[in-house]
């Protein structure tokens, strides 16, 4: 029950932001501007701030960097193998692939740090969230691409990858945690950094529920739910295996943030690209709404 009442207030915003649009207070309109500036605006500060502290030359840093790198890749070459084999369509594989890697380790995952492992953790979750969201995401590319037919040139994406917003700040907190020197102009920086940063959870999470209403369909069920149930546990139980919770707080970042379910992301990806958009819009749902459940479960384990 205790982490279950660490969790609820993230889940409330999520039902706020659903409650909004099914009394029609909100929109589309509502849910566009807010994950604009979210996405551009508060988690680039967020996540400015969170690698403005850490020490990238600090042994614990390289451990946590080199460990979800690690994960993410293997994990990701198994799902590709999986994949592989099956008789699933072009496009369905596309979406599969895109719903089962990259998880909203961003939106939902720093707010579920802090309230897990205190605000101590969020300069490593901060690391570890932008590892799983953005290696799925540049090889979602090649695999859209692959699977699915998508005629757009290599250079063309890889110019999109490097102008994403999550990316280029990452580049920026890295640069800060070497450059930044103690005097006014810095702390007039940093403060106004942290002011920005504090809004990008709830905003980020009250446009997830907003843009959650209304998304499931009642096709592919049996699909979807396999789907999302592999997304919040599969990579958890492969950490495990794999022995991360040996490495104390660490580990237990690296196992926490696996469990977070479906991306918002991956349903821009679906839609650009043509894949299965209900698929992948009903598979964010019920992960969504599994998290609720797997998450403490898993943060009482931890």
């Amino acid at each position: 029950m205790p982490t279950i009442l660490l969790s609820l207030p993230v889940f409330l915003i999520i039902g706020a932001g659903w409650g909004f649009a099914r009394f029609k207070v909100s929109n589309a309109v509502w849910v566009h501007i807010l994950n604009q500036f979210a996405y551009y605006v508060a988690l680039p500060a967020l996540i400015i701030v969170s690698f403005w502290g850490l020490q990238f030359s600090d042994a614990a840093t390289l451990s946590v960097l080199g460990w979800s790198v690690l994960i993410m890749t293997v994990y990701m070459a198994l799902v590709l193998l999986v994949l592989s084999l099956t008789r699933f369509s072009l496009k369905t594989k596309g979406a599969l692939f895109l719903i089962v890697t990259t998880g909203n380790t961003v939106y939902m995952g720093f707010p579920l740090v802090s309230a897990f492992l205190g605000k101590s953790a969020l300069a490593h979750g901060s690391l570890v969230a932008v590892v799983y969201l953005i290696l799925p995401l540049l090889v979602s590319i090649g695999v859209v691409k692959a699977w699915a037919h998508h005629h757009r040139s290599w250079g063309a994406h890889f110019v999109d990858f490097v102008k994403n917003p999550l990316f280029v700040s990452s580049v920026l907190g890295v640069v800060m945690s070497f450059v930044a020197r103690s005097g006014i102009a810095w702390v007039w920086i940093h403060s106004s950094l942290s002011l920005l940063a504090a809004t990008a959870s709830p905003v980020a999470l009250f446009a997830l529920g907003s843009f959650l209403y209304k998304r499931f369909l009642r096709r592919d069920v049996l699909l979807v739910s396999v789907a999302s149930v592999i997304k919040v546990m599969a990579l958890p139980v492969l950490l495990v295996v794999l022995g991360a919770l040996s490495l104390g707080q660490s580990g237990a970042l690296l196992v926490l943030l696996a469990t977070m379910p479906v991306a918002v992301t991956t349903f821009v990806i679906a839609e650009k690209f043509s894949l299965n958009e209900t698929l992948v819009g009903n598979a964010l749902l019920v992960s969504t709404v599994l998290s609720f459940f797997v998450i403490p479960f898993v943060a009482q384990l931890l």
